[in-house]
């Protein structure tokens, strides 16, 4: 708009609200919302304002707004203050002559009335049975305004009396959304997406916030949609670029749970406000009762961050599959089994092999497992996936192995030297009861995963690959080992003669979208020159501890 149409506009605008705006005018009006989109923008803002100030919480009493809200307006009120400074003054037309009866009798003529300039104050008390009338006039119907989908759902049982909410749905605001039973997750027109878990009463009240009255929310934020909102009885909880998650119970109690990022919590109304910043691990409770707000522990898996209805899973931590679960012949969910081991000749077996060293010349593709493409053993140049991408810089090895491949192996598994042991670094237990690793005793293995049948199947988007890699102390012989990280062929990661015992170091690799080989292998260290003397192939115990693919959802994926 230009500076002449503003002036129009807001002129329009003020007629409307004091009710004095003609026939025509209110076409002019219509016409300018239709062909201007600033027009039509600061028109919503309009009725936003109204709507928010009146009848929000006539509306959704159970939710309320803090004068912290104010603020998002400022800019709207300068300009209807700018404009009512030079606003000219509005003439009612003059009544109608009446039609003489008995007698003539002869009226003054009406004076002119002045309308008084529009204020902040007057828009605050203006009567709220005028302004119903009004919106009615101006805004949606009572059903609300489609502001989200119902993206998924997970077993979800409803207790609406309008019948239950499917899949694909757009929710509208306003409708009261009683979860009994189950998951469902629904994705905000603004770009957030929300998980709430039964049982739950929550309303959509704009396409950037979620008024809940009872159950558990997990919120996930992008940048674009920095500004959601959880509104509960007695607090809002404004996102600042994060993963969050809100639970209100029964008994009028809130908590908040920043797992990353940032928030801003608001507790209570007017000049009684307390406005909190809680950041990354930090919680906080609020008082149904009093309102105190107090600090609490963190709860990590006490919400569902995320859900695939089609496989049936949950996710209550990071979004996480388990390498060594796969290499147990499982999803990476926990689904394996520690009875399951890879043999270079076989593939999968549950056949316990002894110590004898065996040659494995070729790639070997594992069919019966859709995430896990090959194995194979480094040495020197070497084909590293079904594709047949080759990595050329592989130590040259003995071509042997004396072990099979295997994950998480049970307490007191490995006999060294007539005793049993376990796996263990810094007193942490790595077993079937402990935490997770791929064991490459004796070295020279290599195992290749298949990334895009994962992204495939579970629908995520796979953002790195971590794990901590070391050498296992079982005893104090020598050792000298090297380990590999390769994506399609190429070398990500290495640690290159390595011989300390009992220490664990970090491996972060990125992935992209289009990156479809991921290939963990240890090779022993050797010189060639004097093979016999310098090999450490028995010594070197190997591991890949915590060897974990970090996860995110599929949002703009591009291949």
């Amino acid at each position: 708009m230009d500076l002449k149409q503003k002036k129009q506009f807001y002129s329009l605008l003020n007629a409307l609200r004091e009710e004095v705006i003609s026939d025509e005018q209110l076409a002019a009006l219509e016409q300018l919302i239709s062909n201007d989109t600033e027009a039509a923008r600061e028109y919503v803002l309009f009725v936003k304002i109204w709507t928010d100030f009146q009848f929000f919480g006539a509306a959704n009493a159970e939710f309320s707004e803090t004068s912290a809200d104010l603020g998002r307006y400022a800019d709207f009120w300068e300009a209807m203050a700018n404009y009512e400074k030079h606003a000219p003054e509005l003439e009612l037309p003059k009544e109608k002559p009446q039609r003489e009866l008995i007698q003539k009798v002869i009226y003054p003529a009406p004076e002119k009335r002045k309308i008084s300039r529009f204020g902040i104050v007057t828009l605050l008390n203006a009567a709220a049975v005028l302004l119903f009338f009004l919106i009615l006039r101006v805004v949606p119907p009572s059903g609300g305004l489609e502001a989200a989908v119902l993206s998924d759902s997970l077993n979800a049982q409803w207790a609406n009396r309008k019948g239950v909410f499917q899949k694909g749905d757009r929710l509208r605001t306003g409708n009261k959304m009683i979860l009994d039973r189950g998951l469902v997750e629904i994705e905000f027109d603004g770009g957030a997406r929300a998980v709430l878990e039964a049982p739950a009463e929550f309303k959509i009240l704009a396409e950037d916030r979620i008024g809940l009255t009872y159950g558990k929310v997990y919120a996930t934020v992008p940048e674009k949609a920095i500004g959601f909102s959880v509104y509960t009885p007695i607090a809002k909880i404004i996102d600042m670029g994060t993963e969050f998650g809100v639970e209100a119970d029964l008994g009028g109690d809130t908590q908040l749970h920043v797992l990353e990022g940032r928030t801003a919590l608001l507790v209570g109304r007017d000049d009684h406000t307390v406005n909190l910043e809680v950041g990354t691990g930090q919680a906080r409770k609020i008082s149904g009762h009093t309102q105190v707000v107090t600090e609490i522990p963190l709860h990590e898996h006490h919400f569902a961050r995320a859900f695939d209805s089609t496989g049936n899973m949950v996710w209550r931590r990071q979004l996480s599959l388990d390498l060594a679960d796969m290499v147990r012949n499982g999803d990476g969910l926990g689904t394996g089994s520690s009875h399951v081991r890879l043999n270079y000749l076989k593939g999968f077996t549950t056949d316990q092999r002894g110590g004898e060293t065996l040659i494995a010349e070729n790639y070997l593709p594992i069919e019966d497992h859709p995430f896990i493409d090959g194995i194979f053993i480094p040495n020197g140049r070497a084909v590293v996936s079904s594709r047949g991408d080759i990595f050329e810089d592989f130590v040259i090895t003995s071509g042997v192995h004396c072990a099979d491949l295997l994950a998480n192996p049970p307490p007191d598994f490995f006999l060294v030297d007539d005793r049993q042991h376990t796996i263990r670094f810094n007193g942490q237990e790595y077993s079937d009861r402990g935490k997770s690793c791929i064991v490459m005793r004796h070295s020279n293995h290599g195992i290749t995963f298949d990334l895009k049948a994962i992204r495939d199947h579970y629908n995520l988007r796979i953002d790195r690959f971590t794990s901590r890699v070391g050498l296992i102390e079982l005893d104090n012989k020598r050792c000298n080992a090297n380990f590999y990280v390769l994506v399609d062929g190429q070398l990500r990661y290495s640690l290159l003669g390595y011989n300390q015992k009992g220490v664990l170091n970090d491996v972060s690799v990125k992935l992209e979208d289009t990156d479809h080989f991921l290939t963990l292998a240890t090779s022993e260290n050797v010189d060639q020159i004097d093979y016999m003397a310098n090999s450490t192939l028995y010594e070197n115990w190997c591991i890949f501890a915590e060897p974990v693919l970090v996860l995110n959802r599929m949002d703009n994926m591009q291949y």
